[in-house]
């Protein structure tokens, strides 16, 4: 009986070892394997919103890099072989999974059955805008501009591309299975346009790099409404090497078009406007070379003096005495005024929080003395504007004083590539028309016979201003550093583009940004007046 029962017991541990035996073969047969696959889903990348100019030209995502999608074989086993990839690929090519490739050419490998080929964005494909656009972190968060003030639509515009596929337990290809490219709104056009004009832009950037300006920046309107059609700003950086520029100490990252700065001479135009709006009788005046004032000398710029000179004149040579007298008859509340309601001491909300330097404007109680009001009338002292406050002002006198508040969104585009503009923005008169007439007169021969004259055209005239700033701040061998301006528009008669040029550290306005001017306004006629433009006709 007790053989019997351990007989039973070794026929039961036999019998339970063989069948896990077969268990265990069938488990690990592909077959089994097959039975126990699943979908696999691999995210190829995840876009951001379009940021698109005016015209609707692309300003990022106008690009791509490629992804390959490589089915394990024996083509692909030697295919990759043949480009070098002798690694990781391989083995995974051995092992039967899919792979993925990524490359900056679109011909890298041939589609056919086993290759498939997918395009993915370069979000960034140059550097246009790149202070109006900003740029994003590791994690595709804004960090600056429009990428961060629009970041959450920008998130939400996106979409995700992705690729689903069969594979086993083993993450092993299955033969004969379709590959599914998932696109999630990847490459929908929902996004934001900006009043910016992509070409104008180029050319701003271009101006500055053709002139050796290595900090400054340059202000384009579209005088009709008031958009930003451009701001370019130097020096620049590299989205691809941020590192490099987080220890430099020129401001790489600071967008000087919408950062304050000593205005200068371009406050002279504020202080006759103010004259003429209170029906001042504009003076003559002698300049001899300097001006006392409070017990305070004041010098010209031109050290033996302009003789006697009217409100034109004054303008075109830029006399600052002839100012400093202008602003002392007018008094400091008259001055202070006109500059409130141009819209210098205040900042521009350019939307969803983009808000830019808003500038010093001196309080009355600044103003103490017939000195210290002499200051102010020719932009010195505690006085201090972006260049776009002074584009601003320059295109409100464009406009006979009807003001055209900024902007730099022009609307918004839905997933159907649909455009819906943005609201309306404040247009109203601040200053007679008449008045701005006279400073016009004074600002075209600025560009005839005066300061501005380096930036005369032959295509068209122009008013323009020059400007050089005291900046109170020294160099390390205790220069003094400048700030020098050139401001204007045109086409005189019928102005269409407001322009404004600050450069820092310079020698004077009209020496260094007068030909800035007069290439970034001559290339903008060209573009916009066929007959002139050889790829127009």
């Amino acid at each position: 009986m007790k053989r019997r029962i351990i007989a039973f017991v070794l026929t039961l541990n036999f019998l339970f070892l063989f069948l896990s035996g077969r268990l265990f073969k069938i488990s690990a047969s592909p077959q089994s394997a097959s039975a126990q696959s699943s979908v696999r889903v691999k995210d190829i990348d995840t876009s951001r919103g379009m940021i698109y100019d005016r015209n609707m030209q692309c300003l990022v995502n106008s690009e791509y890099g490629y992804t390959f999608l490589i089915k394990p074989s024996g083509y692909t086993f030697n295919l990759l072989n043949e480009k070098g990839y002798v690694t990781q690929a391989n083995e995974n090519i051995k092992n039967g999974e899919l792979l993925f490739i990524n490359s900056e050419n679109e011909f890298a490998f041939e589609e056919n059955k086993y290759v498939k080929s997918l395009s993915v964005y370069k979000r960034y494909p140059d550097s246009c805008a790149l202070h109006i656009i900003g740029y994003t972190d590791y994690n595709q968060q804004g960090v600056s501009g429009i990428e961060k003030y629009y970041n959450d639509l920008l998130i939400k515009s996106g979409g995700t591309l992705s690729v689903a596929y069969s594979a086993d337990a083993k993450n092993r290809l299955l033969s004969g299975e379709a590959i599914e490219i998932r696109d999630n709104g990847y490459y929908a056009p929902e996004g934001i346009a900006l009043s910016i004009d992509k070409d104008i832009q180029t050319i701003c950037e271009n101006a500055l790099k053709n002139h050796n300006i290595s900090k400054g920046a340059v202000i384009v309107l579209d005088t009709e409404d008031g958009g930003i059609l451009a701001c370019a700003s130097v020096p620049c950086y590299d989205r691809s090497n941020m590192e490099e520029y987080l220890s430099r100490d020129d401001g790489p990252f600071l967008n000087r078009g919408f950062s304050a700065y000593p205005v200068g001479s371009v406050f002279k135009l504020v202080t006759a406007i103010s004259a003429l709006e209170n029906n001042m009788e504009l003076p003559t005046y002698t300049c001899t070379g300097k001006i006392e004032k409070s017990q305070n000398t004041f010098n010209c710029n031109k050290a033996e003096g302009h003789g006697t000179i009217d409100l034109n004149e004054a303008v075109a040579q830029s006399c600052n005495p002839y100012f400093i007298e202008l602003g002392t008859l007018t008094g400091a509340e008259r001055l202070l005024h006109t500059a409130e309601v141009s819209g210098f001491g205040k900042a521009t909300d350019l939307g969803n929080g983009n808000f830019t330097d808003s500038g010093v404007l001196p309080q009355k109680k600044d103003l103490n003395s017939e000195a210290a009001v002499g200051n102010f009338a020719f932009g010195q002292g505690k006085f201090t504007a972006t260049p776009l406050q002074v584009a601003v002002f320059l295109n409100t006198i464009a406009n006979d004083g009807i003001y055209k508040e900024p902007h730099l969104i022009k609307g918004f585009v839905n997933s159907d590539g649909a455009f819906s503009p943005k609201g309306a923005t404040d247009t109203y008169r601040i200053f007679k028309e008449n008045t701005c007439k006279t400073v016009k007169n004074a600002m075209l021969k600025t560009t005839t016979n005066g300061t501005g004259k380096i930036a005369f055209s032959s295509l068209f005239d122009s008013c323009t201003k020059t400007a050089t700033a005291q900046s109170g701040q020294y160099d390390k061998n205790g220069r003094e550093i400048k700030i020098c301006w050139f401001g204007g528009f045109f086409p005189a008669e019928i102005p269409k583009y407001t322009v404004c040029i600050m450069v820092e550290d310079g020698t004077s306005g009209g020496a260094d940004c007068g030909p800035v001017f007069k290439e970034i306004s001559e290339n903008i006629y060209i573009k916009s007046h066929p007959p002139y433009n050889t790829e127009g006709g």
